[in-house]
């Protein structure tokens, strides 16, 4: 009888170390698979780095800086649904990932669905008050909805920030210029 138990043992001993080997080998290739994807993204190579971290997710589901660039990635290539799917995993996991929410902003205004966008941006702007660009992103979206008084005190806050950002003074004269202004109505 112990001959025979001691031989399931180490068969179940090989299957586990064989299983163990297996899943640091897919670990490895899902490391490096993310890693290329990321380099291809850097160089603006998007269908191949998509590929790559595809396969990179599948292996390895739970890297958020990878879904993030694979989020990145499919924004970038006008596949906006999938890219919302990646970013709120993060967010799932890291629901103040400043990186992500201004990612999911950006691809829900991209898929059209500019009051999701403008509320993740307030979400953003409330985590991260003080977040360069984030009132910015906020006031373009507002912008876009024709909400340009709240615009306005959006880009007067990120002008508060970053006193030189000249898109945001910009977008400020443009929104002044639109604005009826009181004087106009006195006359």
């Amino acid at each position: 009888m112990f001959p025979f138990f001691k031989r399931r043992t180490d068969e179940a001993d090989q299957q586990a170390q064989a299983r163990i080997y297996e899943a640091r080998g897919e670990a490895a290739r899902a490391d490096l698979l993310w890693k290329q994807g990321g380099k291809l993204l850097g160089r603006k190579k998007y269908e191949r780095a998509i590929e790559s971290m595809r396969q990179a997710s599948v292996l390895e589901p739970s890297r958020l800086e990878g879904r993030l660039n694979l989020g990145a990635a499919l924004y970038l290539t006008g596949q906006h649904e999938e890219a919302i799917s990646h970013f709120k995993f993060v967010l799932a996991f890291d629901p103040k990932n400043t990186v992500a929410l201004l990612n999911l902003a950006a691809a829900q205004d991209g898929a059209g669905d500019l009051d999701s966008s403008i509320a993740t941006l307030e979400t953003l702007v409330v985590e991260r008050p003080n977040w360069k660009d984030a009132h910015y992103n906020l006031a373009v979206a507002l912008f876009k909805r024709g909400r340009n008084a709240e615009a306005a005190e959006a880009l007067k806050a990120e002008l508060q920030l970053s006193p030189d950002h000249e898109l945001a003074r910009t977008l400020l004269n443009k929104i002044h210029l639109a604005l009826p202004s009181k004087n106009k109505d006195e006359k």
